[in-house]
């Protein structure tokens, strides 16, 4: 052997052996959490930030569904809300000069640090008008129908297939300012706009960042996380998380697609309206169809709304959980299998458990009746289109095979329990959370989510 080879042999030899050291360094030493920036700090302070994407107005409806909507792009509209009446009109004076029923009551939250806990109460319009400047008092509630014609729809939302059913509710925020939202997301889709004060909003992208920010309170789709001190030993993942900020004054808005992850403060008197829609009924709007030239005439008034306990009970609702795995596949299409997983995890995480046999067997006979219905071309794969297309009938034998799917998940509940009472071992370690069956009909929408 030659004095080069020798020399390639130990050079290779001592790299490997530092390398290993090196591994042996970096895993062996823990990272101080409490040292990492953000930590202890307010929600979206300490980790990298990017502006919003801005754009003057609100964009024609083609320009926003191309561009925003079906892509899922938040976009701040700079001046969009100054296209309203009620930019100019909406003074305390203004308020308390209208003529309207005397016992005109609104909702009002009575802390301005969110808390799904706190009392509320209801007041006279007129009372708490006179009354918010002094007090924590927090108006959350449907924009009263005697200040709906004083509201433009937003140009990029003028669409007949919109003005169908697609309008889940329009809201109005108003207070003296110094007000934090939760960390939380919206099951539908947003523009917010604000007529006073200015706002901070920190946007989390939930694709990019999935399972990062805990929402650990799921059935307000809402998280624990103290907005004012971030905790990253209790949620370390935090850590890692980019935030997009949108800082809004007097007359902009904000669209913040479906389900996207935010958190909110407002300053000075402070008064927001926002807009929500079904994300999944507004998917097949034709824009050939919606306003060429923005109706200015288009007023609130003329809107109907579905609220949200019609979107919770509809078949659109089921519809939407169906979809959710889907609008992150490539394409938009799942493959049998990867739908089904997606689903009724239970049935791949529990293959070969002689335990449950009997019961993961009847629950593909019903996986694959669900697959047969939903396969509307056939094609033997699984697409948003599909879903979108089912019909009342079709959605009426998809109800029956989920209720039976929850049934069966209840019977393999109680046979573990039993099980697990007789001193069996019942073959359930393995399963963790994943042995939890999705349930379509579970994930609410709180209809108390936004600033």
């Amino acid at each position: 052997m030659d004095l080069s080879c020798c020399s390639r042999i130990f050079l290779n030899f001592f790299l490997v052996c530092i390398l290993g050291c090196l591994d042996f360094v970096n895993t062996s030493e823990e990272i101080d959490l409490t040292k990492e920036p953000g930590h202890l700090q307010k929600f979206g302070t300490g980790r990298p930030g990017h502006q919003i994407e801005e754009v003057v107005g609100f964009p024609n409806p083609e320009d926003f569904f191309t561009n925003y909507y079906l892509p899922q792009k938040p976009v701040k509209l700079r001046t969009g809300a100054k296209l309203s009446p009620a930019f100019h009109l909406w003074t305390d004076e203004y308020f308390l000069n209208l003529d309207i029923p005397a016992k005109s009551k609104v909702h009002l939250e009575t802390v301005k640090k969110e808390s799904r806990q706190q009392r509320t109460l209801h007041m006279d319009f007129k009372k708490f008008v006179k009354n918010y400047m002094n007090t924590s008092y927090y108006m959350v509630d449907t924009v009263p129908a005697f200040l709906k014609p004083d509201l433009v729809l937003p140009c990029s939302l003028q669409c007949p297939d919109l003005l169908d059913n697609k309008f889940v509710e329009i809201m109005m925020w108003f207070s003296s300012g110094g007000t934090n939202s939760v960390v939380h997301f919206d099951a539908v889709d947003n523009i917010n706009c604000v007529y006073r004060g200015s706002k901070d909003f920190v946007i989390v992208d939930p694709i990019k960042y999935e399972g990062m920010v805990p929402i650990d309170r799921p059935e307000g789709s809402y998280s624990d996380i103290d907005v004012d001190k971030m905790d990253y030993v209790k949620y370390p993942t935090l850590a890692k998380v980019e935030y997009i900020h949108a800082h809004l004054e007097p007359g902009d808005c904000l669209y913040i697609p479906y389900k996207w992850i935010h958190q909110v403060r407002s300053y000075n008197s402070n008064l927001a309206v926002n807009i929500w829609w079904n994300h999944y009924d507004a998917l097949d709007v034709d824009t050939s169809k919606c306003n060429k030239e923005c109706d200015k005439t288009m007023t609130l008034d003329q809107v109907k709304t579905t609220g949200f306990d019609y979107l919770l009970n509809s078949n659109e609702n089921i519809k939407a959980h169906l979809s959710d795995g889907l609008a992150n596949a490539p394409g938009k299409v799942m493959t049998f299998e990867k739908f089904i997983h997606f689903i009724f995890p239970m049935i791949s995480d529990a293959e070969g458990d002689e335990f449950i046999k009997e019961e993961i067997d009847t629950m593909k006979e019903n996986a694959n009746k669900l697959l047969d219905i939903i396969d509307q071309d056939k094609d033997e794969k699984i697409s948003i289109q599909d879903i979108n297309k089912l019909s009342s009938a079709h959605m009426l034998e998809i109800s029956g095979i989920l209720n039976v799917m929850e049934a069966i998940q209840d019977s393999i509940d109680e046979k573990f329990s039993q099980d697990e009472l007789e001193g069996g071992d019942g073959l359930q370690d393995d399963l963790g959370d994943e042995g939890q069956l999705i349930d379509v009909f579970e994930e609410l929408k709180s209809d108390r989510d936004e600033l």
